[in-house]
């Protein structure tokens, strides 16, 4: 029933003013008793758990509650700051909604004393912050992610810079330190521009496929280096691609970081095939692997194999989940295959123009 309603007329307007202002408040808001009966809830609260008007009035909130929400904890809280007068502030509950399926909800919880009641009584307000929480969680994923290539860009800075002192020269390393310095740059400029994930769509542009990748392998090539890798590139032919040279970017040196890292010893090949409708391209080494039972989860944000952890303790498991969404956004796929003990073959497809992600 609608606190207005229940007023009536004969109050004072105060109070009715009031009463139509709870009834207005889009968040949930309701009114217990000691036993935690409900004595009063707005009509956003009864929308939210799909309750016909008045249907909680005289029930309690575990009655209403049973099938949607799990307020056993939440309950046994509620009891705790009737009998201290306290607060809950911010406390979240699974909820299941016919239409929207899991959300979450959030609490806040104060005790009322009124003139003439010898019982506090209870006031909650209800949120619905499940999308909140999902905007907040795509946040962090695309900020660390960023940060994860920001750092990869910048080993690879600090790897030619030490080479090029220990050479005693400035060529080929100094261009090369220059091209991963503009590259850091494009990636914090992109996280600039865009607000988020929400926010972070492809800003096109027509590239040499087979300039980019050299670029890429001349980026990762002291590490190979470094470690007494073999580095075999093969490049596509020469060619246009209308896509966003910074995701690109980004997909390979993540491909070829991890084929680096996870490679002991032997070979990384770097492969590009220019088809009439896509790039191929094709990062395989001759590493560790990834078991079959970890390969379904590769993708995974934070994810990393146990034969990955023990071989490199410090990672974030963010390259491949970072690899995954920028094809997703380029409308390109990423598929890995794995061997344990002779490697992994991992195959990003790209569309050579938006058109041509729609074939």
């Amino acid at each position: 029933m609608a606190v207005a309603s229940m007023i009536g007329p004969a109050r004072a307007p105060r109070e009715r003013y009031a009463a139509t202002m709870v009834d207005a408040t889009r968040d949930g808001l309701l009114i217990l008793d000691a036993s935690l009966r409900v004595l009063l809830a707005n009509p956003s609260f009864e929308e939210m758990l799909h309750l016909s008007p008045g249907a909680s009035e005289g029930k309690s909130l575990p009655e209403i509650t049973a099938h949607s929400w799990d307020t056993t904890e939440l309950c046994a809280r509620l009891k705790t700051i009737l009998l201290r007068s306290g607060e809950l502030r911010d406390y979240d509950v699974a909820a299941q909604s016919p239409r929207l399926g899991r959300r979450m909800v959030r609490v806040n919880a104060a005790t009322l004393r009124l003139r003439g009641e010898s019982q506090p009584l209870l006031q909650l307000t209800v949120a619905d912050v499940s999308d909140r929480r999902r905007a907040d969680e795509s946040r962090r994923i695309f900020l660390a992610a960023t940060t994860h290539d920001v750092l990869n860009g910048l080993s690879n800075i600090i790897g030619y810079a030490d080479l090029m002192g220990s050479k005693g020269g400035a060529e080929p390393f100094a261009a090369r330190i220059i091209s991963l310095a503009k590259g850091v740059g494009e990636i914090v400029r992109e996280l600039l521009d865009h607000d988020g994930v929400e926010h972070d769509q492809p800003s096109l542009a027509v590239i040499s496929a087979r300039a980019l990748m050299r670029e890429r392998a001349d980026a990762i090539e002291w590490r190979c280096r470094q470690k007494g890798l073999g580095f075999d590139v093969e490049l596509p032919s020469e060619g246009q691609i209308t896509t966003d040279p910074v995701k690109v970017t980004r997909i390979l040196d993540n491909l070829l970081s991890n084929a680096v890292r996870y490679t002991p010893c032997g070979t990384v090949r770097l492969r590009g095939l220019l088809a009439p409708a896509k790039l191929r391209i094709t990062v395989q080494d001759t590493g560790i692997g990834i078991t079959a039972e970890d390969l379904g989860r590769v993708f995974d944000h934070y994810y990393r194999a146990p034969t990955a952890k023990s071989l490199e303790p410090l990672g974030t498991g963010l390259g491949l989940a970072t690899v995954k969404r920028l094809c997703d956004l380029l409308g390109g796929t990423a598929k890995i295959a794995s061997t344990p003990g002779a490697g992994t073959t991992c195959t990003v497809s790209l569309p050579r123009s938006p058109a041509a992600g729609a074939m």
